[in-house]
């Protein structure tokens, strides 16, 4: 069966990683397009006799060019690690599973009928169809003949890979209907039918581990990347650790001010009877209390992502010999997979620090907004205020400015705030309607007030968007035939003190 070069997908290292090595790269370019043309002299099931000659004759047309030194590079790396290719006696000693690992890479190489699978099995369930005098005295080693049934795994590639990669002289490994895996020194291809390797894998039904008929060949390598792998990937999670922390002591920071705010503007409103502003207070409390939770969970992750990376920096440390490299590639996937999960973690953290406390701008929006007494009694628009209403959105830590801008970027939703100050910072609510406000006027003039609670009477404000209130009122009407207007407005002859 006529194959093209193109066709056979390109070798690469550690488990189905595709990055180039920098190991020799030119002379690993070289081997595998040495490697490719032996595959596919094998796949044309020409005899190891013929295939040697034919390569000698390509080896000998290349040796004048300027690449020779490389090929006779890309010749050895090649006869060190698949050019035993017909190795006499592979797969006839006993097997035991987990064997010291003897390759670290692999990549698919065809769907065929395997002659190998039906007729080289010397020892397992197939042997009484061993076809004794036509293969050089090898045998296939089956998956299900070594693995106890209750140590089996559900099929894919990397379990087969797993098993396969340290039985001696394997160079290859196939899988068929679905869940069956088998190592062989090397594939046969013989005449089939016009099916396809389409029998999904029992625990990756997104891969296909051959067809009923029909084999999914791998090719098994050793590329001695797993320490450079490990450092590659721990590289990564640091990066991702790092933004990580960085992130979530922000949410922390956040949620803590929030709720102390929170505690603390509750105490004093609730002491003046204001029990709608007592009430925004509390469900800030409760959304800190939110907030604070998703910070705790980042920091906790970032813990598990520190300890798997000084265990994996640890192990850096240790030469990579053949027991170290499952040690090696099993920090390396644990890794992998917390990294993956921390970029989540993080892109969560940001959404919830964005959200609890957006970054200012300065777009000095506020000037598009009005006191809300404004609209009702303007001899009592500098006076302090409070509001309810119908909340777009959830608390947020922000500056006055802030808040008239998060307000701003909600478009047709939002039409007012209530802005409460405390020391430096200040607690912000949105509405899309207001219903009800409430206006002291028992605080002292601004210049009699002490320096700690001039910022927090005079900010202290329920501010509507002019626009949308211009040339209106939202002076409460009895008859209830106002749709916009307030529902009742509180005049508060006291205020709410020191705090």
């Amino acid at each position: 069966q006529e194959r093209s070069i193109s066709a056979v997908p390109l070798p690469h290292c550690s488990g189905q990683r595709s990055e180039p090595s920098s190991r020799l790269p030119q002379a690993e370019s070289a081997m595998v397009s040495f490697a490719v043309l032996l595959s596919l002299l094998g796949l044309l099931g020409l005899s190891p006799v013929l295939t040697a000659a034919m390569v000698a004759s390509v080896r000998q047309e290349l040796s004048s060019s300027p690449s020779a030194g490389l090929l006779e590079q890309a010749s050895e790396l090649y006869q060190r690690d698949c050019g035993q290719v017909r190795v006499p006696g592979a797969g006839l000693d006993p097997v035991v599973a987990g064997g010291p690992v003897l390759k670290d890479g692999f990549f698919s190489v065809a769907c065929v009928k395997d002659y190998m699978l039906g007729h080289a099995d010397k020892s397992g369930d197939g042997k009484f169809e061993y076809a004794e005098g036509a293969l050089p005295n090898v045998s296939i080693v089956n998956y299900a003949d070594v693995v106890a049934k209750e140590d089996r795994e559900p099929m894919t590639p990397a379990v087969c890979f797993k098993f396969c990669r340290s039985v001696p002289d394997m160079l290859f490994f196939g899988l068929t209907q679905g869940r069956y895996c088998y190592c062989a020194p090397y594939y046969k291809q013989v005449a089939g039918d016009s099916s396809e390797c389409d029998a999904v894998c029992e625990a990756e039904p997104t891969v296909a581990c051959g067809g009923m008929t029909k084999s999914s060949i791998y090719e098994m390598h050793q590329c001695a990347d797993a320490r450079e792998t490990l450092l590659a990937d721990s590289s990564k999670a640091s990066k991702v650790l790092e933004e990580l922390k960085k992130l979530a002591s922000k949410v922390m920071e956040s949620g803590q001010s929030m709720q102390s705010m929170a505690g603390t503007l509750q105490k004093s409103f609730g002491a003046v009877g204001d029990t709608v502003a007592s009430d925004l207070m509390q469900s800030a409390k409760k959304y800190a209390g939110e907030v604070l939770h998703s910070g705790e969970a980042g920091l906790d992750f970032g813990k598990q992502m520190s300890s798997s990376l000084e265990a994996a920096t640890a192990e850096l440390g240790a030469e990579e010999t053949a027991a170290k490299v499952p040690k090696m590639e099993g920090h390396s996937e644990k890794l992998q997979a917390l990294t993956a999960k921390g970029q989540e973690t993080a892109e969560s953290l940001a959404k919830v620090a964005e959200e609890a406390e957006p970054a200012a701008n300065g777009t000095e929006a506020t000037k598009q907004y009005y006191p809300v007494m404004y609209f009702v009694d303007k001899a009592a628009e500098d006076m302090p205020s409070t509001c309810g209403g119908t909340a777009t959105r959830k608390p947020l830590v922000s500056s006055f400015d802030g808040c008239a801008t998060a307000c701003d970027a909600e478009v047709d939703a939002c039409s007012a705030f209530s802005y409460f100050v405390s020391d430096d910072s200040g607690l912000c609510f949105l509405f899309s309607k207001l219903t009800s406000a409430t206006y002291y006027t028992g605080c002292a003039p601004v210049f009699l007030q002490k320096s700690n609670t001039t910022k927090r009477f005079a900010s202290t404000k329920c501010m509507a968007k002019l626009e949308d209130y211009e040339k209106t009122t939202l002076k409460p009407d009895p008859s209830g035939k106002c749709q916009g207007c307030l529902k009742k407005v509180t005049k508060a002859d006291r205020c709410f003190g020191e705090m």
